[in-house]
């Protein structure tokens, strides 16, 4: 087995979809939180000047969501076969596309622009994004638990669950208009490792 390290900041953010991968497959690996100093001496080390970066075996790899993949192909949650990954990929682009818009919204400092994005978001994003989404698991006739294809939990419902996390701090009720997403996120936090995972990491406000 390869000796993983993770680098990130005291945060959830984009690394978080690696984190539980990490922690469902029951793998060891090494969290990492900079801080500001330790990032301003690791930026120059990392491919492409941002994290989280991996760190396997020695070589760093970089990107969020491509470390994500290749994690779960390795241990088994990213789909038994090629069109279950194209689905779950093509899932996986909406959901990042929705927080684009969502991260958009958050970080705008121009609190008329905020507000502006944040009505398109509540009243227009979240109810077409979550629409497809709710579609696509409604579909999934493989398993009664709500993942989006299959039947085995993959990292895109860990990804999902994640991005809804930021959501239901200011609106927890953001799925009840959506019964299969919702059982998929409550399905995600139930599993045992994962569970695990959310009740003892670190506790950070986003």
């Amino acid at each position: 087995m390869p000796h993983y390290k993770l680098y990130y900041f005291n945060s959830r953010g984009n690394a978080e979809v690696v984190r539980l991968v990490f922690a469902q497959a029951g793998v060891e690996y090494e969290d990492i939180r900079l801080t500001s100093e330790q990032w301003a001496e690791f930026k120059p080390k990392t491919p492409y000047g941002f994290v989280p970066v991996l760190d396997i075996d020695g070589k760093l790899i970089g990107g969020s969501m491509p470390i994500a993949r290749y994690l779960a192909r390795q241990f088994g949650l990213a789909g038994e076969d090629d069109m279950a990954r194209l689905i779950l990929e093509s899932a996986e682009d909406a959901i990042d596309d929705f927080k684009g818009k969502m991260s958009a919204m958050y970080f705008e400092k121009d609190e008329e622009k905020k507000a502006t994005l944040r009505k398109d978001l509540q009243e227009n994003i979240t109810p077409k994004s979550f629409g497809a989404l709710e579609k696509l698991a409604a579909s999934n006739t493989a398993t009664s638990d709500g993942w989006f294809y299959g039947a085995k939990v993959s990292y895109v419902d860990f990804l999902f669950t994640h991005t809804v996390e930021y959501i239901q701090q200011e609106a927890p009720n953001v799925l009840d208009n959506f019964p299969t997403l919702k059982k998929l996120t409550e399905n995600v936090r139930k599993l045992p490792n994962i569970a695990k995972w959310l009740k003892e990491r670190p506790q950070t406000q986003h």
